[in-house]
């Protein structure tokens, strides 16, 4: 896994390196601050955030963004958050579930540090300086495996409850019904479905057409 590329901008070696958790966990708040001005339709905004983002990552010289050419300075952007990206396909980066668009009552500007401080102190018992200088794939990966076994701690919970096995009226029975578990923990369904001989007594009847073919 690379950790640092050099590119060129005017003419000076920029060198771009993979931050850390806590500088990384800044880097996004960073890319919420972007979203924000591209909402609110203020460029300067949104320029100014864009600077601040590549030379957290960046170990350059004084260079005038503002006269950088847009594709050495797109150049500049990619590179960053290519090299700031997991490496590793984690299922809980690719649930699809809608996120609330309202930011939390609770929210304020930093707090994703925190939120990683709170969790890996928890949940591990590493000190701040550990966490800090833990790689984001590190980081991300025990978030999963904290939710997995959290998840699993409920499961276990909700089959000794009485709520687990609802009373079916017609069959005058109690069936276990499981908890419903995060979209990411979820099999995933197949993009195609086999196909299948029918027998023929569970052929339908009358002319059957066959609409692919149309």
């Amino acid at each position: 896994m690379p950790t640092e590329s050099i590119i060129r901008v005017l003419g000076k070696n920029l060198t771009i390196h993979r931050l850390f958790l806590r500088e990384w966990s800044e880097m996004e708040g960073l890319k919420q601050a972007m979203d924000d001005a591209i909402s609110k339709k203020d460029f300067n905004e949104y320029f100014s955030n864009c600077i601040r983002f590549i030379e957290m990552a960046s170990i350059q010289s004084e260079i005038k963004w503002d006269e950088v050419p847009w594709w050495e300075f797109l150049t500049a952007y990619s590179e960053v958050v290519k090299l700031n990206t997991p490496t590793i396909d984690f299922p809980i980066l690719t649930s699809t579930q809608k996120k609330e668009d309202k930011k939390l009552p609770w929210e304020y500007a930093g707090r994703s540090w925190f939120f990683w401080l709170n969790l890996l102190a928890g949940n591990y018992g590493w000190n701040e300086e550990q966490i800090a200088n833990t790689d984001i794939d590190t980081a991300i990966g025990c978030y999963q495996e904290i939710l997995i076994d959290d998840q699993f701690r409920k499961e276990w919970d909700w089959g000794l409850s009485e709520i687990a096995y609802p009373y079916n009226a017609s069959t005058k029975t109690s069936n276990f019904k499981p908890l419903d578990r995060p979209e990411w923990m979820r099999p995933i369904a197949p993009k195609h479905l086999p196909v299948i001989k029918m027998r023929k007594d569970m052929m339908p009847v009358g002319n059957v057409v066959d609409l692919s073919k149309q």
